[in-house]
């Protein structure tokens, strides 16, 4: 049985919410230099990616805006090509990337939580 729409959801704003923990006051440098943040970091980004994959393909339509398919691919990146992934992309994800998800995923909670009291 798959699980309900808005867990997956629950598991990316958490996963976000990790590496904004892992990675708070550090810049390009250090992260470069922490072995353990970027595995870390590494980790919840597939979790990102694997919950972006368990959602079903009506709501990411009904939600396009948010790049499910960027987010997929860089799943697999991750997991089955992990030599391709340099620190600068996983650097850029965190400072340009994870902010604007998390308040994509904040907002779908909302619609559907509106959504889901309403029926």
């Amino acid at each position: 049985m798959k699980r309900a729409f808005n867990l997956y959801l629950q598991d990316i704003l958490e996963a976000i919410e990790r590496v904004e923990q892992y990675t708070q006051g550090m810049n390009l440098e250090e992260f470069s230099k922490s072995k353990i943040t970027m595995d870390a970091v590494l980790r919840n980004l597939e979790i990102i990616g694997e919950a972006a994959t368990q959602l079903l393909t009506d709501k990411k339509e009904k939600y396009n805006k948010v790049p499910w398919e960027d987010i997929q691919n860089f799943r697999i990146v991750a997991a089955h090509h992990y030599w391709k992934i340099d620190k600068v992309t996983i650097w850029d994800i965190i400072e340009n990337q994870l902010n604007t998800l998390s308040q994509q995923i904040q907002e779908i909670l909302e619609k559907e939580d509106k959504i889901n009291k309403k029926s």
